[in-house]
């Protein structure tokens, strides 16, 4: 293992500094100036009078439509999921759907995406069962340099040549865990409404969307 990665990675004649190397990447944030009292203008032109009273009017509309959004929003999901479920468990799965009003129609739809938790991997496959947990789950890891190599001089020279089978030394890796391909519709034909509504509570599906 070491040999093979010695000739992908060959030890550099002068290794670089770590410290050379993080400040390379440093970026210094400006100085915000202390906001004090604005200035106030009452002589502008029409145009941006007029300007200003249309702006303002059309913050205040967006703050009122978010509101109904955040009211309304909830019921036309919790409808949504109702169907989603009752069609999913008969085969008949579909992402979205034309929900018709009484003036307008919108799409509500979800995407194949849920929040889960590495440490409820035990719960999840307990629900799911385990063939269907390996089939339906992946794993994602990510990578982290551990917080101890920017403070030891002997750790970062080290890094700086050839990791070989030091990898651990110097690395954290944690794990995340997601959804397969189509999971959002192949999770219907493994499971039973009440098994669905116990995975829930350990996977929470992104909030649907209407257009």
């Amino acid at each position: 293992m070491t040999a093979q990665l010695a000739v992908l990675f060959p030890v550099p004649q002068a290794k670089p500094d770590f410290g050379a190397m993080l400040g390379a990447t440093t970026t210094t944030e400006a100085t915000k100036p202390k906001k004090g009292a604005a200035p106030v203008i009452t002589n502008a032109p029409n145009e941006v009078k007029a300007a200003i009273d249309e702006y303002v009017d059309a913050e205040t509309t967006i703050k009122k439509c978010k509101a109904i959004k955040e009211v309304a929003g909830p019921i036309v999901f919790d409808f949504f999921r109702q169907i989603q479920d009752k069609d999913g468990f008969v085969g008949r799965f579909a992402s979205t759907y034309a929900i018709v009003g009484n003036q307008a129609t919108g799409k509500v739809g979800n995407k194949n995406a849920y929040t889960i938790s590495a440490a409820d991997e035990g719960q999840i496959a307990g629900v799911l069962g385990l063939e269907n947990f390996r089939r339906m789950i992946v794993n994602k890891p990510t990578v982290t340099l551990k917080a101890e190599v920017f403070e030891n001089k002997a750790m970062q020279d080290k890094l700086m040549g050839l990791l070989g089978d030091s990898f651990p030394e110097f690395f954290e890796t944690k794990v995340a865990l997601a959804v397969c391909e189509d999971f959002n519709k192949l999770v219907y034909t493994v499971l039973k409404p009440e098994a669905l509504e116990n995975l829930r509570v350990f996977m929470r599906q992104y909030n649907p969307s209407i257009r």
